[in-house]
């Protein structure tokens, strides 16, 4: 039987209204807790908790009020880069990754700026984005390089990846800035690499693979980004289901209940993932998530690891000539007895089982997450606050990096600057995708910082 198909609008307003009639910090639900595998008991009771904060989005421009004096060059283009489960401007019919309801990048184009939408493999590895992401910039049939693919054991490139370009003209006296949401920052930070460095192994295939671009990018920010990995996507039990459970949520909040009426594509062609004629969505899915991609380390859930990141960041490293900012979100509240983070009630439903922090004998969720990585890096309580999905000491320059908190200074190319903690937003608030909260003035002041950069 088929669900009744409502209006977007209509079941947005019905989930806000659910969430606003709660009037305790419950537990996840049974239901919500079977989301993660690992959970098939009774949530851990709930505690009081500090008073959740909420974040003024007017008030996020780094360092404080715009100087009046700022040269903003708005000619700069802004390419705004997704994260896991992001969908282009083509997709979604019509709901933006950016803005959800609202059109952030016609809200920035209206203000000046010369702003781009990518749209990359959403559960593809960062590897196979970058090179997405450069093709789509430059323009040209993407390459992910002979050796990697004969590596990975997929093809070269994909015939249906060919662009006309953002920006044909992209060299160093052109360059470009890159806003990336969660694993799009990663993404954007080993474009950056490749594109100053080139990679020895594929040099060979010519293109990105040279390097000898340094200076193509100009400044580099994340918000709500895993630079270090999130524990959510150690290990493939987990990161699985979660990923699959958060697409489903996407496409039953856009198809109207209904998910077959998802316009979407993997963009995993060259794994020979490609939605067939008259393939239901939920059946490309089911697919997509039960193929051999996942045996392979050249997909999202492993570069989404804790583990996956650090090898990452050890290859990735950093830029001498492009700058790094970082945006942190939240949305969880520390126990009062215990210490662990708590979901706040307006954490989207799909995210508050990840977040949870469950009792012995249930595995740990983000909030009270303990051990250590299958590679040995140690938990302890800094990874506890989070937005769902992601720790906050995640969400800066990666462990190890060095970084600096921004509060007006001059900045340097090859610096790391922490811009701040946008409170009260969990990972998919800050896009504005799937709720009604109007972040147009977060992303006009970072689209006006880093003009005047």
């Amino acid at each position: 039987m088929t669900a009744p198909r409502l209006p977007l609008t209509l079941l947005l307003a019905v989930t806000s209204l659910l969430s606003a009639c709660r009037s305790d910090p419950a537990a996840p639900t049974p239901a919500q807790a079977d989301t993660r595998l690992s959970v098939a008991a009774t949530p851990t009771p709930t505690e009081a908790t500090a008073t959740p904060k909420l974040t003024d989005l007017t008030a996020t421009y780094p360092g404080g009020t715009q100087p009046r004096t700022l040269a903003l060059d708005k000619s700069v283009p802004l390419i705004l880069v997704h994260g896991l489960g992001g969908w282009g401007r083509d997709e979604g019919l019509g709901l933006r990754y950016w803005g959800g309801l609202l059109d952030v990048q016609a809200d920035l184009r209206a203000q000046g700026y010369t702003v781009y939408t990518a749209s990359l493999g959403p559960v593809s590895s960062n590897w196979d984005r970058a090179a997405e992401l450069y093709a789509q910039i430059r323009g040209g049939c993407v390459d992910y390089g002979a050796a990697h693919a004969q590596t990975q054991g997929h093809a070269r490139t994909d015939p249906k990846k060919c662009y006309a370009g953002f920006y044909p003209g992209w060299d160093a006296t052109r360059p470009v800035n890159l806003l990336g949401h969660s694993m799009g920052g990663q993404t954007a930070r080993l474009l950056v690499k490749l594109l100053d460095d080139g990679d020895a192994a594929n040099r060979a295939s010519g293109g990105l693979f040279t390097g000898g671009r340094a200076g193509w990018v100009r400044n580099v920010m994340t918000v709500s980004s895993p630079n270090s990995g999130s524990p959510a996507a150690d290990t493939l039990q987990d990161s699985i289901p979660m990923f699959k459970n958060l697409i489903l949520a996407f496409a039953s909040s856009v198809g109207g209940l209904d998910p077959e009426n998802f316009v979407y594509d993997f963009d995993l062609g060259h794994w020979g993932l490609s939605r067939a004629a008259g393939e239901t969505f939920t059946s490309y899915n089911t697919r997509v998530f039960n193929s051999g991609i996942w045996t392979s380390r050249d997909q999202a859930a492993y570069d989404l690891s804790v583990d996956g990141s650090a090898a990452l960041n050890t290859y990735v490293g950093r830029s001498r000539t492009t700058k790094y900012f970082s945006w942190e979100t939240n949305a969880t509240s520390r126990g009062l007895v215990s210490g662990w983070h708590y979901p706040n009630l307006t954490m989207n439903a799909v995210l508050s089982p990840i977040a949870y922090p469950y009792a012995w004998p249930l595995k740990p969720g983000l909030g009270n997450i303990s051990g250590r990585s299958p590679g040995g890096i140690g938990y302890d309580s800094s990874w506890w606050a989070n937005d769902g999905i992601v720790p906050n000491r995640s969400m800066n320059a990666p462990l190890g990096q060095t970084s600096a908190a921004y509060t007006g200074q001059i900045t340097a190319p090859g610096s790391w600057y922490r811009l701040g903690r946008v409170d009260g937003y969990d990972h998919i608030d800050i896009t504005g995708n799937l709720s009604f909260r109007d972040v147009k003035a977060f992303y006009r002041n970072q689209a006006a910082f880093l003009a005047g950069q």
